[in-house]
């Protein structure tokens, strides 16, 4: 829904209209169910002035929208290795679809299968994952021409003349009314380096992931959820509360009294996440303490300084130091 308010789609004149209630799962308030998801959808491709929307949302929005499973991905050693990050975190992202790599001869498929049931969704949202996939791809290997071709289960669009931006997109052959939706890429692709390759920082973020995997497996509580957002918005460096309130789609007065009511706050949770960030950064990378201070969310390496000596009563350099 960010998304879409910023370009310009009245999203909660949308939602009355059409009579959509954003309401999370009892068991699992990080997500909504699949039905309204899918409503959701439908009901936001059609106010968008794009023809191929998904195509025009995937070449733009991978942190946005990917979050820590984007971050965690970069850092993968390998284009492999990045696929397979893909694929296992996948869980956080929720279940509108499961990814699965097979390997040919000669060839890698990276396969997408779809549990949607509206054809107009699938389509754009089909549009939407393998145009993202392929971006992020491309950006982890640049000039490697990863993709040979990729495969849609969806029909052309009516328009012939938009075939061209499928092209620009992917470079490389397109079909469509195939059996599965798939990239299919050289095998030796998947062996290249990802130039923004960092294993301490990946075995960091894969932990972080593997929590939030677990927590997401088991029944959460409001503040669980809080979290879980706010990692998501720490990761894309905008965790005010006025950014939290608006991903919980509620007021950041009623963000304050439902945090309240659970007895805690949403500077005391945004203090303690980033704390969580900065110290396993300090004791498992070499990162500078600027660049710690950037992930942790402050601008200013000093700042992060004073702030970090106020939670630990050590500087950030101290902490590093000391022995584990």
């Amino acid at each position: 829904m960010s998304l879409g308010r910023s370009r310009g789609v009245p999203v909660d004149a949308l939602l009355e209209e059409h009579g959509i209630r954003i309401e999370p799962l009892e068991n699992d308030p990080a997500y909504m169910s699949g039905e309204a998801f899918e409503r959701l959808l439908s009901v936001g491709f059609r106010a968008l002035p794009y023809p191929l929307p998904g195509l025009a949302f995937g070449m733009t929005s991978q942190q946005t929208v990917f979050g820590l499973n984007a971050y965690l991905a970069q850092t993968a050693s390998t284009i492999e290795g990045c696929v397979q990050t893909i694929i296992q975190a996948e869980p956080l992202l929720g279940n509108v679809g499961t990814t699965t790599l097979r390997h040919q001869p000669g060839e890698a498929h990276l396969v997408w299968y779809c549990r949607l049931v509206d054809p107009y969704v699938r389509f754009h949202v089909s549009d939407f994952i393998f145009s993202t996939l392929a971006h992020f791809l491309n950006a982890c290997a640049p000039g490697a021409e990863l993709l040979q071709a990729v495969h849609f289960t969806h029909a052309p669009p009516r328009d012939a003349s938009l075939l061209e931006r499928y092209q620009a997109v992917f470079a490389c052959p397109v079909h469509f009314d195939q059996p599965e939706n798939r990239i299919v890429m050289h095998a030796k692709g998947l062996e290249l380096t990802v130039n923004s390759a960092d294993p301490k920082l990946n075995a960091v973020l894969s932990r972080h992931a593997q929590s939030l995997l677990e927590e997401r497996s088991r029944a959460v509580s409001f503040t669980d959820r809080v979290c879980l957002e706010l990692n998501q918005l720490i990761c894309q460096g905008n965790a005010s509360r006025e950014a939290l309130a608006a991903s919980l789609e509620m007021t950041s007065r009623t963000l304050h009294r439902k945090l309240q009511k659970e007895s805690t706050s949403y500077r005391e949770l945004l203090d303690r996440l980033r704390l969580e960030r900065a110290c396993a950064l300090l004791r498992e990378t070499a990162q500078p303490v600027q660049a710690v201070a950037n992930d942790a969310g402050f601008d200013e390496a000093h700042s992060f300084a004073r702030w970090f000596r106020q939670l630990t009563g050590l500087s950030p350099t101290e902490y590093r130091e000391q022995p584990s």
